[in-house]
């Protein structure tokens, strides 16, 4: 049975924005990456943040199915610009609506919340903001 998906997936899917990674090791850099290629698919999520708490940049690299990929797509696009607070306010429930996601991928959109709240946790961990 094929899985049909909406136009917004298929648009993150085919043109994935944001492909990337940063230097994980910088101290301005934030990296958060959930799932695992035993259970189909991994997804890691970077940050880049300015002194002012700005998501100056972000990027992404997934292993899995199109869903994957177009989550990590579209939380890249999603958090650039905002603040922290903003990014880690995000839910897998707004990238399911965002991205009408079929409930045999819904988990893909937890995997992106999961992945963008580790990329917080590791961004303040550097900084040693401990709140």
């Amino acid at each position: 049975m094929r899985m049909v998906y909406s136009d917004a997936l298929m648009d993150h899917f085919e043109r994935p924005r944001h492909v990337g990674q940063f230097d994980s090791d910088a101290a301005n850099v934030g990296t958060g990456t959930a799932g695992a290629t035993e259970t189909g698919g991994v997804l890691r999520i970077q940050l880049r943040v300015d002194e002012d708490g700005l998501i100056t940049d972000s990027c992404f690299k997934a292993y899995g199915p199109p869903a994957l990929i177009a989550a990590g797509s579209w939380l890249a696009e999603t958090i650039r610009g905002g603040v922290l607070e903003q990014a880690g306010a995000v839910t897998h429930k707004q990238l399911v609506a965002a991205l009408g996601l079929p409930p045999a991928r819904q988990h893909c959109a937890l995997m992106a919340e999961d992945a963008i709240r580790a990329a917080i946790q590791d961004y303040k961990d550097k900084q040693r903001i401990y709140v």
